[in-house]
């Protein structure tokens, strides 16, 4: 598969027989073939967009229909997809969530012999249930009702772990990912209720 250069090139050197004549044509065809294809993009991207006009026009006729449901007041004025305030409100939420599934931020402790504890990555069903208890989800509690860590120092943990998670380190260094901020999830007989802790 040849690219756009290299098929009109051959295709020039076939008639010109002459590189250098081939070199000074693609000098001058090269620019005005990227201009075009960018003024082509910019074109379509700016089709998708709605004028400011259209956008008081449709919300002016929604209004006269009493439709105000359909408005959309809680999602941005110029998002032409078909969502309304709580989808959008959903949708923030769930884009914030996909964050705690960084690999290493919520683990499990398994006892590795008398003393020491060993922190591995948790499961991915165990990953969702404790994301939904950060989330306060009715019925994810066993018990029905947790108490834990709140969003800000949740994300100041996974803010940290991937601040220090961006220093060069030697690959595959355990004594490094575990000096690295997590949370887990603790639950048992000796705690009636579940709750989160970050750890390190």
């Amino acid at each position: 598969m040849f690219t756009w250069n290299e098929t009109v090139a051959i295709s020039l050197i076939s008639v010109l027989r002459d590189p250098g004549l081939v070199i000074y044509f693609m000098s001058i065809l090269r620019p005005m073939r990227r201009d075009f294809v960018e003024e082509e993009a910019r074109e379509w991207h700016q089709s998708l967009r709605i004028t400011q006009e259209e956008r008081w026009t449709r919300i002016a006729t929604l209004s006269k229909q009493r439709k105000f449901s359909q408005m959309n007041a809680a999602v941005p004025i110029t998002c032409t997809l078909p969502l309304d305030g709580g989808m959008w409100r959903n949708t923030r939420v769930l884009l914030q969530n996909i964050r705690y599934f960084r690999r290493n931020f919520i683990r499990k402790h398994i006892p590795d012999g008398i003393h020491f504890i060993k922190s591995l990555d948790e499961n991915l069903s165990k990953k969702i249930y404790i994301v939904n208890l950060i989330n306060r989800v009715p019925g994810c509690a066993s018990s029905g009702s947790w108490f834990g860590l709140n969003h800000k120092v949740i994300d100041e943990a996974l803010n940290d772990m991937i601040s220090f998670d961006d220093y060069d380190y030697e690959e595959g260094s355990v004594a490094w990912e575990n000096d690295l901020p997590y949370i887990i999830l603790v639950e048992g007989e000796s705690h009636n209720t579940p709750y989160i802790s970050v750890e390190n």
